[in-house]
């Protein structure tokens, strides 16, 4: 059980370091790693509120905040109170914040069909097939 939970670890490892350096890669961008999955979330329409998105991406009510501001100053986000509860607030992006996603996703799927691409068409299912598994066994 250790021996596995360690393989777990440093795959997660890897991960993280790969995902580190595709950032990398990507076109320039002003937006951190947190940025844009905050983007994305907010994109996805799976989390419409301040809480939830702390909650989901397991990020600081604090510094999700201050990113929020910096998103409402640039016109990406809207915020607004909860009629149903006053504690909540609920964000969602503007145009501009949909065109932002838009061309992040773009750039994120060159990205990865860069790497793809350098496998053969037999070890890329491979990969997809495995990606699933592990989101399916975690998930």
């Amino acid at each position: 059980m250790k021996r596995r939970a360690e393989a777990v670890l440093q795959f997660n490892r890897f991960y993280r370091k790969f995902l580190g350096a595709r950032h990398s890669e990507l076109p320039r961008t002003s937006f951190s790693l947190t940025e844009i999955r905050i983007l994305r979330e907010l994109e996805s329409g799976r989390t419409d509120t301040a809480a939830a998105l702390a909650r989901d991406l397991t990020l600081d009510s604090g510094y999700l905040s201050r990113i929020l501001a910096g998103f409402e100053r640039q016109q990406l986000i809207t915020r607004r109170a909860s009629e149903a509860d006053a504690r909540l607030t609920h964000v969602s992006l503007t145009e501009a914040g949909r065109i932002a996603c838009a061309s992040l996703a773009a750039a994120a799927v060159g990205g990865v069909m860069g790497l793809l691409a350098k496998l053969s068409a037999a070890e890329q299912q491979q990969l997809v097939d495995a990606m699933e598994v592990v989101q399916r066994l975690l998930g």
